[in-house]
């Protein structure tokens, strides 16, 4: 009977250098997604800043009465806090009433009702560009 003889020498410097080769591709590939997934949650963090700063702008019309609420141009990219160390400096807020009928349309007569919008946006951390968030509501007398 012959037999054959088996080769017991273990791993060679080829086979090593494959393994780590594979290995370093597979963290590499991990470690670009961290980054990514930190952006994604800071844009939601951001995102949920800006809805916030536009509900407070809202509430604050809560407070006065219907014939206190000036129609037009209320702000225009007025920062939420001038303070620079602020996390809130660069959040930019627009506010515009407008009078409108039944329907919701805009109308130069007031029937009773009020659409104040408000427009807040901040730099986009990604891309470099900006985004925004707008809050629309009714006030009625």
């Amino acid at each position: 009977m012959h037999c054959k003889q088996v080769n017991n020498q273990g791993i060679t410097l080829i086979e090593i250098m494959i393994s780590i080769s594979v290995l370093a591709i597979g963290i590499l590939g991990l470690l670009q997604a961290f980054p990514q997934g930190t952006s994604a949650g800071r844009v939601v963090q951001l995102g949920l800043t800006a809805n916030q700063l536009a509900q407070e702008k809202l509430e604050s019309f809560q407070a006065l009465a219907y014939e206190d609420i000036s129609v037009g141009i209320i702000e225009t990219n007025v920062r939420a806090d001038t303070d620079v160390v602020s996390p809130f400096y660069d959040f930019l807020r627009t506010t515009t009433v407008t009078l409108v009928d039944q329907n919701m349309q805009d109308t130069q007569t007031d029937v009773g009702l009020k659409k104040i919008t408000v427009t807040v946006s901040w730099p986009y951390p990604i891309s470099g560009g900006a985004s925004s968030n707008t809050l629309i509501t009714i006030r009625s007398k």
